[in-house]
């Protein structure tokens, strides 16, 4: 019990160092928080400083999403082994969520969660992306597909066959599906804290952000939020 508590809080102290966070402050002299989404992941930074950086985002999310995974088979025991790939990965994503470094605002997570995919079974981490990747090309609905994605997860794991996952078993990957889903889509309701738009029906803000993961229809309006908007010509 107490291995699995320090790991828990390893994972968590892991997922809430905010890279992109420091990457923006370091590179765009920007708080992600204030700018586009307010999201501090990869897709934000790669609106506000380009693609390249999103790259490195991307990558430092999958890799630590794959670390924790593996690191919890690693020392995992046989009456544990359910349990601790239930919690580490999780804990590890609610970090990212959730970091204390930024007052409790962060990131949606999907990259760390990606990565832990990847790690537990890469068929089903390139069955995913296809999948996304289809859906979002034919509907450039990107925020409703990962929702579809994230829903449709755990009742894939639980039907997976053993000879798809590299790390544990169908059981073990659907406790994390569920588990993991459950916090990405906890932390799309919740956003970071901010109030509800005040010119939209608080039912309507909620549903925005389940479905399309922002507090308001007008995507581009959205995401080109600033703290120092643009002048009019009439200003």
């Amino acid at each position: 019990m107490f291995t699995l508590i320090a790991l828990c809080v390893v994972a968590y102290t892991l997922g809430a160092v905010p890279t992109s966070y420091l990457l923006a402050r370091h590179v765009g002299h920007i708080d992600l928080r204030q700018h586009g989404s307010g999201n501090t992941g990869g897709s934000n930074v790669g609106r506000q400083l380009g693609k390249r950086w999103m790259a490195v985002v991307v990558a430092i999310d999958l890799g630590r999403g794959a670390l924790a995974p593996s690191v919890a088979m690693f020392l995992t025991q046989p009456d544990t082994s359910t349990v601790f790939f239930a919690l580490i990965p999780v804990f590890l994503m609610l970090g990212n969520c959730w970091s204390p470094f930024l007052r409790f605002t962060g990131g949606r997570s999907v990259g760390v969660w990606a990565g832990a995919v990847l790690a537990i079974s890469p068929p089903l981490f390139i069955a995913v992306v296809m999948v996304y990747l289809i859906g979002w090309r034919a509907t450039r609905r990107s925020a409703e597909w990962m929702l579809a994605v994230l829903v449709a997860l755990p009742f894939v794991s639980a039907v997976l066959p053993d000879q798809l996952i590299l790390l544990g078993d169908s059981l073990q990957l659907t406790l994390f599906a569920a588990g993991a889903s459950g916090v990405i889509i906890l932390k799309r309701m919740l956003a970071n804290g901010e109030p509800l738009a005040p010119d939209e029906a608080k039912l309507k803000v909620l549903f925005n952000r389940l479905l399309r993961d922002r507090d308001i229809s007008d995507r581009k309006r959205w995401l080109s939020r600033s703290p120092n908007p643009p002048m009019t010509d009439g200003a």
